[in-house]
């Protein structure tokens, strides 16, 4: 398996310090993403969203912990008095190729979301975690609906507040939306404690 080290930051954008042009905005932060992959990998992706507390998202990738700290940093130093930050999320992303993660795949919008489990499913046999897993996979996968949708599971345990965060890149909100709803029908589903808060954001453009 590969590795790549994941952080999602949301952040409101600070209207008391007057008008923001926001494609000035996601310049800057594209450039800063540039200048901070020197000689390392990392890719940065910037959304924008209507939720109240997430006007802008970054979904961050990066092969080491230490590339994103010092992309925060400079973040931070840069737009202290623009950006407000309400909420991050840091996992690790496995793959047997971990690179399928940063492939630019042109995909319109980003949901995202942590999940922890039941304490209980962890005492469960690994033959009936696998089960359930593969059926609930097994569902999403044959939705007439599923058109277009990249999931990642990351790791958190230990690391962050919750055991997973989830990431979905989709070209419709609707089609996600049906998927979503059918999977409810999932026995997995009973293993489910928390899945919220829930982050929606359209891919800004960089011009």
């Amino acid at each position: 398996m590969e590795e790549k080290f994941v952080s999602l930051h949301c952040f409101r954008i600070n209207l008391i310090t007057g008008k923001i042009n926001r494609k000035e905005l996601i310049n800057q932060i594209s450039a800063l993403a540039d200048k901070n992959s020197t000689h390392r990998m990392f890719t940065c992706r910037p959304y924008f969203s209507i939720k109240y507390n997430a006007d802008l998202i970054l979904f961050n990738i990066a092969d080491s912990y230490e590339t994103l700290l010092s992309f925060k940093e400079a973040l931070v130093e840069l737009f202290s008095n623009v950006l407000i930050e309400t909420y991050s999320y840091f996992s690790v992303y496995e793959h047997p190729n971990a690179n399928y993660l940063k492939e630019d795949n042109k995909l319109k919008y980003l949901v995202a979301y942590p999940v922890k489990k039941d304490p209980n499913w962890y005492l469960l046999k690994e033959s009936e975690q696998n089960r359930i897993t593969k059926d609930h996979v097994n569902l999403a996968v044959n939705d007439p609906d599923n058109k277009n949708i990249r999931s990642y599971t990351t790791y958190s345990f230990a690391i962050d507040d919750f055991e997973f965060l989830v990431l979905y890149e989709v070209d419709s909100l609707i089609n996600w939306m049906k998927v979503a709803r059918n999977l409810r029908k999932a026995e997995a589903r009973k293993w489910i404690v928390i899945e919220s808060p829930v982050f929606v954001g359209r891919k800004a453009t960089i011009i």
